[in-house]
């Protein structure tokens, strides 16, 4: 029983973490940074989409550098400066008349912060779908 308990448990853990809204972390000069889950975006090849990036930050100064990865084949971000002065940031993405149709793509975003560069990262849905 004791044992079913413990499965139930980390079952319920697991879960709790995948529905996070967020992530964090903490440099060791005690800076902390969080970046929010974004919503996913949705582009038509030829078109384009914003995400809003929210971050929050805690005895952090400075700009803070966001990047995305593993974007699906064909999407590119449109903006050319990728700082943070703030607390959030707003990018457009562009998708290329031939780009890879796919829903739900799990690509990245990773803001970098503070004395030593501290980073945080979320995942970002991307869903290409055919011109209208």
């Amino acid at each position: 029983m004791k044992n079913q308990t413990l499965f139930v448990a980390a079952i319920a853990a697991f879960a709790l973490a995948a529905c996070a809204k967020s992530a964090s972390v903490e440099g060791k000069s005690g800076g902390k940074l969080t970046l929010d889950k974004p919503s996913a975006i949705t582009l038509h090849r030829g078109g384009m989409a914003k995400a809003d990036i929210k971050i929050g930050r805690k005895d952090l100064a400075g700009d803070v550098t966001v990047r995305f990865t593993n974007l699906p084949k064909g999407v590119d971000v449109v903006d050319a400066d990728s700082k943070i002065v703030g607390d959030r940031g707003s990018y457009t993405f562009r998708a290329g008349d031939s780009a890879d149709l796919v829903e739900n793509f799990a690509a990245g975003v990773t803001a970098s912060a503070g004395p030593g560069n501290i980073s945080v990262s979320e995942p970002l849905n991307i869903s290409v779908k055919a011109k209208d």
